[in-house]
């Protein structure tokens, strides 16, 4: 494998959005952080947004927009520990006029480095600088630099941290109060804050070397800067280095951070971030990559940026000590205010086959929420639990009231907390954790607990209708371009997705039930009558409608929107904004029935549709495809790899791939009109994973079982990569017209519908059909 295989590099200066992209895919992590790839001497503007992150840390700020008072809780950009300002002969160093650049980010090592040459007036300086933070230590993180120049002068460099910083990742959050945090206290080598609402304290220590000697501290003049100074000679075509070690910590996960960091300032040492740093990512690649050799050159390394993202936005080593889960777009950036959402889904079953202490940690996260989400069902006059759909420090409901519609830069209301599939995605998550892991324990610690509560708010809002059919109204699917019949309010009534998992929940219910657990009477007896009588819409193709009455709405002619627009992603914007509401059109955001298929398989998908009393036609599976696809516009980078499974299940591998390449690159080529500027999108990048896992490689665990049936686009070569289930290591390979397995113990598997027996260190091969 070549280098460029292991990292991204660009070597332009960028502006904008696209070099705020650029530092959204260049942030290193482990779990507990997040710190941006921007560059050392940058801070705050158009092209530049330094960013440092902490994992459930959250303040609230309340503004007056649109004639409301809306509170909005956000991930907190913290204080920033990395600026440094270089000047030479009392001249300030430009580096946003740099002649050239070269930025990496490192996949394989878990480094980002920057390269940087500016023109003075007496001549050329060369700023080179690499970051690494500590997976173990998690608090640890680490700069090293190197100067040189094509002439000599006196030097001085200004290393400081920033604590003047706002909340301003995001453009159309700029008319919110932005000041998440007060600084406190600046003393030698430490500042402190305090978050304004929530009372979090935070504390950055640093300590900053040149040549083996230590910056001076002095005071800055400014009550929100913590400066340390070097003053030294520059020698012409003469290396000089320097490095700054820096801890974070918060009193979210220590009881006295200002104390903390500083005994941990003296301890840790850059050489041992650097070797925890080294070894995480060494053990990361020798069982977590997935190889795979085709004709795009760009597919092994998108696959290895999404494994890198993915295996920093959390981990064990980190998420055992914190109360925290993955937000929508992880550490990386402030999109959906760092909020937590059902993109949960689209990783944790990656986390349960690659490290299932991390999808044990991030379920924990859910289940020390039940009392909030039994709260939130209060709040809106249900029983039971009913978890938000944006959720962050405590697990109240954080999606807005109103968002802005950047077509026509007005404020229109937003209904998307009625997308109380989130429940059901979380309950999903726990039984795939189950299925690979078979670790049973977590249902004893409160996994039970939530799978009960979400049940008797799915029961109590199934209402018996005049048809003898259960009927779920008051929701919204995964498309959130429907928030409504036309011209009403209060959301949709029985969508297919959210029925359907809702009977596959009462199904495991039952389930659980009869190995022991307990469960109350009531739920049984309710869940025994509504498991077979949810309603479902269906055509005499086979379509199943997304919701009741979808098949009443309009076409919409999208070669005209097309044609007027170009970009028609958020078709539902432009809608707006011409004054009419997609509520009236037979348009989607994303797959939204079709999420069944995905989170469940064919075959599931199809005994829960007999279940509740209904037939398919033989080709429902295509009709269903080709209805849904002609009417989406991908809105959601989630959306594509849907239907990449599909195609994959019905032969269309050319098709397939084609979805998959799409959105495996969805951040790399910022697919989404500019957005990975605000972070990257976590749920595409398990998505797509899984769906080369599961679809192409024709791994299903979802039964408890292995069971296997490859189908491999002809071009590719080879895929191989690692999964462990119940413990189990076992090596897949797929090359040369046979899959090879090994497993690390004896295991029963099915490969092709065969059941086979491997032994314990053996390999065993079988042709591929």
């Amino acid at each position: 494998m070549t280098e460029k295989d292991w990292s991204i590099r660009y070597d332009k200066l960028e502006k904008g959005k696209r070099s705020y992209a650029q530092e959204t895919l260049m942030t290193l992590g482990n779990g507990y952080l997040g710190w941006r790839g921007a560059p050392v001497w940058a801070t705050f503007s158009e092209d530049h947004y330094p960013g440092l992150y902490v994992a459930g840390v959250f303040n609230k700020t309340t503004t007056q927009v649109a004639g409301h008072a809306v509170e909005n809780e956000d991930m907190v950009n913290l204080p920033n520990p990395q600026l440094f300002k270089f000047y030479v002969d009392d001249e300030w160093v430009d580096f946003t006029l740099a002649q050239t650049r070269q930025s990496q980010i490192d996949f394989k090592n878990g480094l980002q480095i920057d390269q940087y040459t500016v023109a003075l007036a007496k001549g050329s300086l060369t700023l080179v600088t690499t970051k690494f933070v500590d997976p173990h230590n998690f608090h640890c993180l680490g700069i090293i630099g190197e100067l040189v120049a094509d002439f000599s002068a006196k030097l001085r460099i200004e290393s400081l941290v920033d604590g003047s910083l706002l909340n301003q990742n995001v453009e159309r959050y700029r008319a919110f109060d932005s000041k998440e945090f007060n600084v406190t206290e600046i003393s030698q080598g430490r500042l402190s804050a305090r978050t304004r609402t929530t009372a979090i304290d935070i504390a950055v220590a640093v300590k900053t070397r040149i040549n083996g000697l230590d910056f001076t501290y002095q005071p800055a003049g400014n009550p929100e800067l913590l400066l340390e100074v070097a003053e030294i000679d520059l020698h012409k075509n003469h290396e000089l280095q320097f490095d700054k070690k820096i801890v974070v910590a918060t009193s979210y996960e220590q009881e006295n951070p200002a104390q903390f960091v500083e005994k941990e300032l003296a301890k840790c040492s850059l050489d041992t971030i650097q070797e925890n740093n080294a070894l995480y990512w060494q053990n990361v690649w020798a069982d977590g990559d997935i190889i795979l050799k085709s004709p795009d050159a760009d597919l092994q390394r998108m696959i290895r940026m999404n494994i890198f993202h993915i295996r920093q936005a959390a981990q064990h080593g980190a998420n055992q000590f914190l109360d925290a889960s993955v937000g929508s777009r992880a550490l990386t950036g402030e999109g959906y205010r760092g909020h937590i959402f059902w993109d949960e889904l689209f990783v944790l079953p990656y986390y349960a086959a690659n490290e299932a202490a991390t999808a044990r940690d991030l379920l924990r996260y859910r289940i020390k929420r039940l009392a909030a989400a039994k709260e939130n069902a209060k709040v809106d006059n249900e029983v039971g639990a009913m978890f938000p759909w944006q959720s962050g420090l405590t697990g109240d409901e954080q999606a807005q009231f109103v968002h802005l519609n950047t077509v026509n830069n007005e404020w229109e209301p937003d209904h998307s907390r009625r997308q109380r599939h989130v429940s059901l995605a979380i309950t999903y998550n726990l039984w795939i954790y189950l299925q690979v892991t078979d670790d049973v324990s977590i249902l004893s610690e409160g996994g039970l607990d939530l799978l009960l509560e979400t049940t008797r708010f799915w029961l109590n809002k199934a209402k018996l209708g005049s048809d003898e059919r259960y009927h779920i109204a008051g929701v919204m699917g995964p498309d959130e371009y429907h928030e409504a019949y036309p011209g009403k309010e209060g959301g949709i009534a029985d969508n297919a997705y959210t029925n359907l998992m809702v009977c596959w929940q009462l199904n495991w219910l039952l389930e659980l039930a009869q190995a022991g657990f307990a469960v109350p009477e009531d739920l049984l007896t309710q869940a025994k009558k509504v498991r077979t009588k949810l309603y479902l819409e269906i055509d005499e193709k086979g379509v199943i409608a997304q919701y009741a009455g979808y098949f009443d709405l309009k076409e919409v002619d999208f070669s005209a929107y097309k044609a007027k627009y170009g970009d028609i992603h958020r078709i539902d914007r432009l809608m707006k904004a011409e004054g009419i509401s997609p509520d009236e059109y037979q348009v989607a955001k994303q797959a939204d029935l079709l999420m069944i298929i995905y989170n469940l398989g064919v075959q599931k998908t199809q005994d829960l549709v007999a279940q509740l009393g209904y037939s398919l036609p033989k080709q429902w599976l295509k009709a269903n495809r080709d209805y849904y696809l002609a009417r989406t516009v991908h809105g959601s980078t989630t959306s594509r790899p849907v239907f990449a499974g599909i195609d994959v299940t019905l032969g269309a591998l050319d098709e397939a791939v084609e979805f998959l390449t799409t959105a495996i690159g969805s951040d790399y080529y910022d697919i989404q009109g500019g957005t990975t500027a605000e972070g990257i999108h976590l749920g595409v990048m398990g998505e797509t994973l899984e769906v080369i896992q599961n679809e192409f490689a024709g791994l299903s665990l979802r039964t408890g079982e292995f069971v296997i049936a490859p189908k491999l686009p002809e071009a590719w070569t080879e895929l191989a990569f690692t999964q462990i289930f119940k413990g189990v290591k076992v090596n897949i390979r797929l090359a040369a017209g046979k899959l090879t397995l090994k497993a690390s113990a004896d295991l029963p598997v099915t490969v092709y519908g065969k059941s086979v027996q491997l032994s314990a260190g053996k390999t065993a091969d079988f042709a591929l059909e």
